[in-house]
């Protein structure tokens, strides 16, 4: 192991150690004035000359006066330093304000900063949102800012965004350090451990200007129907429409449909996307349908149907598998999740969705099955178990190529262990040890 990393260790199991020495000083302060917690995984490989070949640590650290928050988060992987940021955020009554900066330590430089002032009166708030991006990554510093009006009654929720040099659609820092702009549900909140995620994308160098906007409108009809359109412009005019419906009963009939129709003026150009299935949201059956539109807008020829997804979940039991008829199109892809609804899932190859590097895609595979088993409160698991089974073309019974096994124990309040073990045709190829320790 080379001195970089074997420095990259040392420091965030040094970090990890001040803070914990700290507990007497602050902690037993009452009122859980400092609070924390650090989270550290070390993979082992079965047979190499260096048996770690990877490491993550994270160490996060929360001050608490009244209603003013000072918190800190510091990654580490197995080469050093990645991330360091810092956070305050205050909330008293109908008025918040949160401000967050990034830096990359090595060599310490500022990339990113952003922040809120929000004034929420219930049905109707209002949200300012500014955010820069460093000058290490282009010869000017990047900057925008997005207002947000929205109002809520009755079920219904309207919501405008104004954008004047930036985008709510979120930016995504690797560890290079580079980042990229994401699309509207390219990103989401929980990429992989070496990278960071924010929702503001600052866009312009000079004096903001308008750059677009999107209005949204959700319906809660009932508990089981929900309806969703956005509208978004741009300065040179209309951009898209979408129509999305999500329903999990009619009546008292379980039948399960989420549909999205996508329409495009400038291209003219329409997209519908269907799920069908039966069942509600613990027991279900889906077919995944696409719908084929060759034509001009309006023109449906056929569909074809690209995979199939079952689901059970019961409080101590859950079982998925799903199926994938077209590997030339759709892919599978896989995340580091104990929970099967967020672990497995079907998508377009190289498609947006799959939470920037989170959601590794997985061509080689035709289905997954998998099961997971719980105990003790869902809000606070004592053990969590899952187990994933992939299928591939390969010349092995039932064509199987690897099998993974995934295990978190809390062992007591404050203290939780995990591993995963990955097995293929050659034996045990991975294996990682980690834990997580709150105060």
């Amino acid at each position: 192991m080379s001195a970089r990393r074997r420095g990259g260790i040392l420091g965030a199991v040094l970090l990890a150690g001040l803070a914990l020495s700290s507990l007497e000083g602050l902690g037993a302060g009452g009122d859980e004035m400092f609070t924390g917690m650090w989270t550290a995984d070390l993979t082992l490989a079965a047979v190499q000359t260096n048996p770690i070949t990877a490491f993550r640590s994270r160490l996060d650290c929360q001050l608490n006066f009244g209603p003013l928050t000072l918190s800190t988060r510091s990654d580490f992987d197995v080469d050093g330093w990645l991330w360091q940021s810092f956070e305050a955020a205050s909330n008293v009554g109908f008025f918040s304000l949160e401000a967050d900066v990034l830096y990359a330590p090595d060599p310490w430089a500022f990339c990113y900063a952003s922040g809120f002032v929000k004034f929420d009166f219930q049905q109707v708030w209002l949200t300012y949102y500014v955010g820069f991006i460093g000058s290490v990554f282009a010869d000017d510093v990047l900057r925008g800012s997005v207002l947000e009006i929205g109002s809520s009654f009755a079920g219904v929720q309207v919501k405008g965004l104004l954008f004047l040099g930036a985008t709510l659609d979120g930016i995504l820092f690797e560890p290079t350090p580079s980042y990229a702009a994401c699309n509207s549900g390219t990103c989401c909140v929980a990429p992989s451990p070496s990278e960071r995620y924010y929702e503001v994308l600052p866009v312009q160098s000079d004096s903001l200007s308008f750059t677009g906007a999107r209005v949204t409108f959700q319906s809660y009809l009932c508990y089981d129907v929900t309806l969703t359109a956005t509208t978004e412009f741009s300065p040179a005019g209309f951009e898209f429409q979408d129509f999305e419906v999500e329903i999990w009963s009619i009546g008292l009939v379980p039948i399960n449909l989420d549909v999205l129709l996508h329409f495009e003026m400038q291209s003219k150009s329409l997209t519908i996307e269907p799920k069908i299935g039966l069942g509600n949201r613990q027991c279900y059956g889906r077919v995944l349908v696409e719908l084929i539109t060759p034509g001009p807008v309006g023109l449906i020829e056929g569909f074809s149907v690209y995979g199939l997804d079952l689901f059970l979940e019961t409080p101590g039991f859950a079982f998925r598998s799903l199926s994938l008829l077209d590997t030339e199109h759709f892919s599978l892809y896989r995340a580091d999740s104990l929970s099967l609804a967020d672990a497995i899932w079907v998508d377009e190859i190289g498609a947006p969705g799959v939470c920037g590097h989170a959601g590794e895609a997985l061509p080689e595979y035709w289905e997954i099955v998998g099961i997971a088993a719980y105990r003790g409160d869902p809000t606070c698991r004592v053990l969590s178990f899952l187990a994933l089974s992939f299928f591939g073309e390969s010349d092995s019974l039932f064509d199987w190529m690897r099998t993974e096994f995934r295990v978190e124990l809390s062992v007591m309040e404050d203290l939780a262990v995990r591993s995963t073990v990955i097995i293929d045709s050659d034996g045990v190829s991975e294996w990682s040890l980690g834990m997580r320790i709150a105060w």
